[in-house]
């Protein structure tokens, strides 16, 4: 990856990421509120979204306004696994707000790149270092935490689900490193460079995915109110599809923990807006698991970069 960008958009860097994590952190509300069923609220949530990634991927320059490109890119395996990894954690995620708290729910989601990067051994040829395995025990920690007050049914199924949405948020960006793993030379001789443009393709395919998933409940529990579809097309363009882009400009203008540390607003805000708006307010042993959890992440990802920086 590039160095961020050093000119004076850099403060437009961080304003995209406070942007995006701000957006992203808007998704209990609208899951908590909105009367219909889980599965419901993720179809059309993501059939809502698409015209947004669509658009961008066209955008993104000629290639990918070519046949030649899809006919290579739709060959990859990888980009179908990454696009069910994206539909099953955003699918999910819905579901497991509607079984547990949306603090659990996205505390767990946000947890899971810790101890799924114990695949980016068999994944990438990378060595798990110590202070991994230090980071998966803390998360660990902090979710029996959370879980030690939700002793319901609905609460177990729920945080289980989340969990689960973990795994698939986790095991997307290890899908698209992957992807982007050693060289590959096109035709002229040249660095083949299309490969760069299969997560945005995969980001596609994954909203048709939870779409197709999720079209029977579309069908039969269908939205019946203007305001519930106002809530379901702004979930979809203003919760998922722009914050994405937002973050992708974030990214190039940060570096690697401000970019970190712009998300981790996203766990925090999520449960704020949910206790104002739906009364939802978390435990004490939830505050304190997720407080455990964001340190986790957060320490583990200036000690990577550090790492990285002294290479």
């Amino acid at each position: 990856m590039s160095a961020p960008d050093s000119s004076p958009s850099r403060s437009v860097g961080f304003l995209c990421g406070i942007l995006a994590a701000a957006l992203w952190s808007a998704a209990g509300i609208g899951i908590k509120l909105l009367p219909l069923p889980g599965p419901t609220i993720a179809g059309y949530r993501a059939l809502f979204s698409l015209p947004v990634f669509i658009t961008a991927l066209l955008l993104r320059g000629p290639l990918l306004r070519t046949v030649r490109f899809y006919a290579v890119a739709l060959r990859q395996p990888l980009v179908y696994l990454a696009g069910l990894s994206y539909a099953l954690c955003v699918t999910l995620f819905v579901l497991a707000n509607k079984n547990t708290s949306a603090a659990n729910a996205i505390l767990f989601q946000y947890s899971a790149p810790i101890y799924v990067a114990l695949l980016s051994g068999p994944l990438l040829g990378e060595r798990v270092r110590g202070a991994d395995w230090l980071a998966v025990l803390a998360c660990l920690s902090g979710i029996a935490l959370c879980v030690s007050g939700e002793l319901s049914a609905a609460g177990w199924l729920g945080n289980g689900l989340s969990l689960l949405s973990g795994v698939g948020f986790g095991l997307l960006p290890l899908i698209w490193r992957r992807m982007q793993k050693g060289e590959v030379l096109g035709p002229d001789g040249k660095p083949d460079l299309s490969r760069l443009h299969y997560p945005g393709l995969s980001l596609v395919l994954g909203n048709l995915l939870t779409a197709l998933i999720c079209s029977p409940w579309m069908l039969t529990s269908a939205p019946q109110t203007g305001v519930q579809w106002s809530a379901l097309l702004g979930l979809g363009l203003f919760q998922i599809g722009v914050p994405y882009l937002c973050y992708a400009a974030a990214v190039r203008r940060l570096t690697a923990v401000e970019s970190l540390l712009a998300a981790t607003l996203e766990p925090i805000l999520n449960p704020v807006w949910v206790a104002l708006w739906a009364h939802e307010v978390p435990g004490l042993m939830t505050l304190l698991g997720g407080a455990v959890i964001l340190s986790s992440v957060v320490l583990r990802g200036v000690f990577r970069a550090r790492e990285a920086a002294e290479r």
